[in-house]
């Protein structure tokens, strides 16, 4: 069958407008290194004497497919996850998408309806229980009883609609992008942590310079100053020398405490939604856009001071993993000063986090820790400690005997019957 790249752009932006946008911007490539359709998230390749043996549905479904993919930003979303496992997830969840929508699968795709109407973070988590039930049991499962679901499609075969072979390396360039970013921000705040030292040299007076040791009874103003300039640059990542540094054993997993889905219910939206604002009228009836939903993000932070044993720090972040379910996470650590964000893409970045803290207790230095550019904000604390002055809109969790009233935001108590 003769085939037109430029007419099945046309077919595709015209069943789902809502890609228009990203279609006639994205560079189409023809390729004899790929067998059926392949992208590195800018680029999407394909193999023309493939297109050319399909049926007109069949073309329409591969570049739909590669398309969803590129919008829905899954190789960056694939970063700290079983590559594996989440390329089946997206597989799955796209699948059902368009098989729903009409377009016919190829023989051997994915096909499991168990991931219709989920994202694909809430799939990949199921699949990923199912792996480690696998692996619990040695591998005496059958692998047809060990398939998530009935339906059909090898998960290891390259069907084309999950040929992923490229985004390896896309999401390694993704990464040193990043580390880049990270290297540039703290070479900027190395130069600014200089720059206050050199102020607070030339404000010194002689004298003092003879001594490091300061009066008993001296409150020093400039003292007050340097703390707070000092907790804004820890606030934006930078590492604290002296601090305590320490890893929470055996953290596991737990039932949530509380329903994080109807606290942050706002703001949870994952998954794939239908559109009517650019909706388009085909045979007389009007058909919606097929849209992905954004993931949230939600930034949290958590008390590591002295008052803060081990096993609340563990509740801490058992907590933190279920949230991990429905939003993605950034998580950081406080005591008197805010200590810099972790980017949390998988339960084991919680397993493996590095806490620091171990001092006394500012919830100033946690409120104004958040970037502010995020959908939810979370506090967890014992709420040992003077509350902050300016208002906040973030969600409290104060586990513990004592009862606070912050201004702004939600406050839950969490029973001390309750963690146990």
């Amino acid at each position: 069958m003769a085939f037109d790249i430029d007419r099945l752009k046309t077919q595709l932006i015209r069943k789902y407008p809502w890609f228009g946008g990203l279609v006639s911007g994205l560079e189409w490539k023809a390729s004899d290194d790929v067998r059926t359709t392949s992208t590195d998230g800018k680029i999407l390749y394909y193999s023309p004497d493939f297109f050319s043996a399909l049926a007109p549905g069949e073309q329409l479904f591969y570049v739909a497919h590669e398309t969803c993919h590129i919008a829905f930003d899954h190789i960056g979303r694939s970063r700290g996850r079983d590559r594996e496992i989440w390329n089946n997830a997206t597989d799955a969840v796209i699948n059902q998408l368009l098989k729903g929508d009409g377009l016919p699968l190829p023989e051997g795709s994915i096909d499991w309806p168990e991931a219709t109407g989920l994202s694909a973070e809430q799939y990949y988590e199921e699949l990923l229980e199912h792996k480690l039930a696998i692996e619990l049991i040695e591998g005496n499962m059958a692998p047809s009883e060990a398939a998530p679901g009935s339906g059909s499609g090898d998960p290891g075969r390259d069907d084309g609609s999950n040929d992923h072979s490229l985004w390896e390396d896309a999401a390694e360039e993704m990464d040193r992008e990043d580390e880049e970013r990270q290297k540039k921000l703290m070479e900027e705040l190395e130069k600014i942590k200089e720059l206050a030292e050199e102020m607070d040299e030339d404000e010194v007076p002689p004298e003092a310079k003879a001594t490091d040791d300061r009066d008993e009874g001296d409150d020093g103003d400039d003292e007050d100053e340097m703390a707070l300039f000092a907790r804004k640059v820890s606030s934006a990542g930078e590492s604290v020398i002296d601090q305590d540094r320490r890893r929470v054993d055996r953290v596991g997993r737990r039932e949530p405490l509380i329903d994080w889905r109807m606290i942050l219910r706002e703001t949870i939206r994952q998954g794939v939604d239908w559109t009517y604002t650019n909706a388009v009228i085909e045979e007389g009836l009007v058909r919606p856009a097929l849209e992905e939903i954004p993931t949230p993000e939600t930034e949290i932070v958590v008390d590591t001071s002295w008052s803060v044993d081990e096993e609340l720090l563990r509740n801490f972040l058992r907590e933190c993993k279920n949230i991990l379910r429905h939003s993605k996470l950034k998580i950081g650590c406080f005591d008197t000063r805010f200590y810099g964000f972790q980017d949390i893409r998988t339960p084991e970045d919680i397993d493996e986090m590095v806490l620091e803290g171990g001092g006394g207790t500012d919830l100033e230095a946690a409120v104004n820790a958040f970037s502010m550019r995020v959908d939810n904000r979370i506090i967890f604390t014992d709420g040992e400690a003077p509350l902050p002055k300016e208002p906040l809109d973030a969600i409290w969790m104060i586990y513990g005997e004592e009862k606070i009233e912050p201004p702004g935001g939600k406050v839950i108590h969490v029973e001390p019957d309750l963690l146990r």
